[in-house]
């Protein structure tokens, strides 16, 4: 035999067993596999039990860590209640700072009546807040809200604005939204009207057909400068806070029987021994003094210039002696809220309440 047919012969039975490998996995690749549950049942002398539906999909995997609710207002508090038949009442929308906090919203107090509700500041989240609080305030129902006073034009107090020229118009608001603040505020409001221009032209011509746009009202005051609204006289001051100064204000609300003073952001100043002259409720922003001494010396410097400290706080009010002292804007620094509350009363013993949202007074 010749060298080129011994080669022949075993080329040729590799190139069988390939093909017939090939045919096999073929045949084993269209052929289902028989399981246990495919397979015929054995003989018996009962007839087979049906078989069980499929119970389709597995549903999926709960989320390892479940959506924190939103918090419930908190259950009134008989001290801090305001007096029975109180006709001027305030409210916190938010007691939070720049840094979110899902227990609290951004800046927002509330000064109320049974007619209306002026806001000052307009942190993010305060219709929401609102709309929580007109269970107690029917004031406060998104169409209802009205005016807002900003002390400053700083974000977290004015980042609530689009949502509050915005969202109770799309739920009703036909009266425009007046909005009252410091040198600034005429051309943060154009400018949020420009940015929402293609919301109001398809929310006026498409099919939700909103007819007329929402209407914003503004005017920048002065200091000293008063506004009456219904009722209520409010009186723009100025403060201490840093670089916003000149145009960082507080505010005096007088009502019926009351006497309202919201702080804005401040350093400790003599404006607010002054317009607490017969004063109800002083609604002051405070940060936590031991927790504020661990930071970073850059950032103490900043908070020292541009806010207060609990024991300040508790001097200042010693001075200006409220009805009430109602700590808000909770620079916390880790500290807890009683924490907060020792330092104020290590200079002030008259009532004084850690802010909660949605709290009354």
């Amino acid at each position: 035999m010749c060298a080129a047919h011994s080669d022949e012969r075993p080329r040729s039975t590799l190139r069988g067993v390939i093909a017939l490998g090939r045919a096999l996995a073929l045949v084993a690749l269209l052929t289902p596999a028989c399981t246990e549950e495919d397979a015929p049942p054995a003989p018996s002398a009962a007839p087979p039990a049906p078989r069980a539906a499929s119970p389709g999909p597995a549903p999926p995997e709960a989320p390892t860590e479940p959506a924190r609710p939103a918090p419930a207002p908190p259950a009134p508090d008989p001290a801090s209640a305001p007096p029975p038949g109180a006709r001027t009442r305030v409210v916190l929308l938010g007691t939070g700072t720049p840094i979110p906090d899902p227990e609290r919203a951004g800046p927002c107090t509330a000064v109320v009546t049974d007619a209306r509700a002026l806001l000052f500041d307009a942190g993010p989240g305060l219709v929401r807040r609102a709309t929580a609080a007109s269970r107690a305030e029917p004031a406060l129902g998104p169409e209802r809200l009205e005016h807002v006073f900003l002390t400053h034009l700083h974000s977290d107090h004015t980042v609530g604005l689009p949502d509050l020229m915005r969202t109770p118009w799309v739920v009703g608001r036909a009266a425009p939204l007046h909005v009252y603040g410091p040198p600034g505020t005429a051309a943060l409001v154009e400018h949020l009207e420009q940015a929402f221009t293609e919301d109001t032209r398809v929310r006026t011509t498409g099919l939700e057909a909103q007819g007329a746009g929402p209407r914003v009202a503004v005017r920048e005051l002065g200091p000293d400068e008063e506004v009456r609204v219904g009722g209520l006289r409010v009186r723009a001051f100025r403060v201490d806070h840093g670089a916003w100064n000149p145009n960082a204000y507080g505010y005096r609300v007088e009502g019926a029987e009351r006497v309202v003073v919201v702080s804005g952001d401040t350093a400790p100043t003599d404006a607010i021994v002054e317009a607490c002259d017969g004063c109800d409720v002083l609604v002051h922003e405070a940060y936590a003094e031991d927790a504020w001494r661990r930071l970073p010396e850059g950032t103490r410097r900043y908070h020292r210039a541009f806010h207060t400290s609990a024991r300040q706080l508790g001097a200042l009010a010693a001075r200006a002696r409220p009805g009430k002292l109602v700590l808000t804007h909770l620079l916390l620094f880790g500290a807890e809220p009683a924490a907060l509350l020792a330092e104020v009363r290590e200079g002030w013993a008259g009532p004084t309440f850690v802010g909660r949202d949605l709290a009354r007074h």
